[in-house]
């Protein structure tokens, strides 16, 4: 598993401040891993630290640039994709980098608050090409120095000088008639479109609004939110993006599902003022390069849903109290509609890891004070 996720929460007063993230790794699970721990403070930091001259994007863009060079210093030659929503009060700002994307259910039509960053895209080539780099069709996809299909993301060392750290942000005023936001990972959208996932959650989310409003669920202690993460089953042989595998070095299919033969976790509840996914850790492949920066790792895994070592981070504000709060259940419509997308998308053939986000924004339209 290369995913990871985050989410953070910051109330001030009638104040809500939350933001997410999903993030898909690849070349290895150390760039998303550092992002999910680094990102959400990074952001927060400059929008805190930040005057009146610099908009709230702008403080966004600081916090994504400052993780991209905080990871490079480490000399980890992985990358990461992103997707990130900060919610706050009774504005969005929803930020990507590469094919991670966020979905908006707008009256239960879809609505793609992000553009897909990969390197066959028209601007992209063209920014690329400016900055002496060029862009090859290569294995099925276009792809920056023949290697990496999207063109912009965290680390990526040996393409930094082409595959750009700085996000697209865009900000909307939250509005009675947007119901839910979904971020995922390219496994997601690559096999389900962004209406088929809208139509999953608003049919998943039904009976959650016939039980009750937005404020029974925050008097009953729920989490607008779930998100759900899988990788592919091991009875499924992953194929190298970039060159063949070679059974001499990485061992017969047979060989790699023994090693990997024990029993599937079970899901877990996610915190949602404070949690960072950390995928349990599995069996490496012994030759992993930068040149396969873009492969899905070599050997396989078991689906896991939600199943993964947590661990709970603190985050440093001069506003609030560092507290992290006990696991709190989310509504069942939410958690099912992750569970069936992640379904969808490997049943279709998804490849790659799949992460699934989805967030309530009723939640956050209503003021705190009236749920009292």
């Amino acid at each position: 598993m290369e995913d990871a996720y985050k989410v953070v929460c910051l109330s001030q007063g009638d104040r809500r401040k939350a933001l997410f993230g999903v993030y898909d790794g690849h070349g290895g699970k150390k760039a998303a891993e550092f992002v999910a721990e680094k990102l959400h403070a990074n952001i927060l930091e400059m929008i805190e630290n930040g005057d009146s001259n610099h908009s709230k994007e702008e403080a966004i863009t600081a916090g994504f640039l400052k993780t991209d060079q905080e990871f490079l210093d480490q000399g980890t030659g992985s990358g990461a994709c992103c997707v990130t929503a900060l919610i706050d009060g009774k504005e969005i700002a929803v930020s990507n980098l590469g094919d991670c994307r966020a979905v908006l259910s707008r009256g239960g039509v879809a609505e793609a608050l992000t553009t897909d960053h990969r390197a066959g895209c028209e601007d992209e080539k063209n920014r690329i090409e400016e900055k002496g780099g060029y862009v090859e069709f290569h294995r099925g996809a276009w792809r920056v120095h023949g290697i990496l299909s999207v063109s912009r993301s965290i680390g990526d060392a040996h393409l930094k000088n082409w595959v750009s750290a700085e996000p697209e942000t865009k900000t909307l005023e939250l509005s009675s008639d947007m119901e839910y936001l979904v971020l995922a990972s390219d496994g997601l959208w690559d096999q389900v479109t962004n209406q088929e996932a809208i139509d999953i959650v608003t049919r998943s989310c039904a009976a959650d609004r016939k039980l009750g409003s937005p404020s029974h669920f925050r008097k009953s202690h729920y989490d607008p939110y779930s998100c759900v993460c899988s990788s592919p089953s091991p009875k499924i042989k992953r194929v190298s993006l970039l060159k063949p595998q070679d059974p001499k070095i990485f061992g017969t299919e047979n060989e790699i599902s023994s090693e990997l033969s024990s029993p599937a976790a079970k899901p877990r509840r996610i915190p949602f003022l404070s949690s960072v996914r950390t995928p349990t850790k599995t069996p490496r492949s012994p030759l992993r390069t930068e040149e396969d920066a873009e492969s899905p790792p070599l050997k396989l895994r078991r689906v896991s849903v939600s199943a993964s070592r947590r661990t709970p981070t603190t985050l440093t504000s001069p506003n609030q109290e560092n507290i992290v709060p006990p696991s709190q259940p989310q509504p069942p419509g939410l958690a099912a509609a992750c569970r069936e997308l992640v379904s969808l998308a490997v049943k279709r053939g998804s490849m790659d890891d799949v992460s699934v986000m989805v967030i309530d924004l009723s939640y956050f339209r209503s003021s705190p004070a009236s749920s009292d």
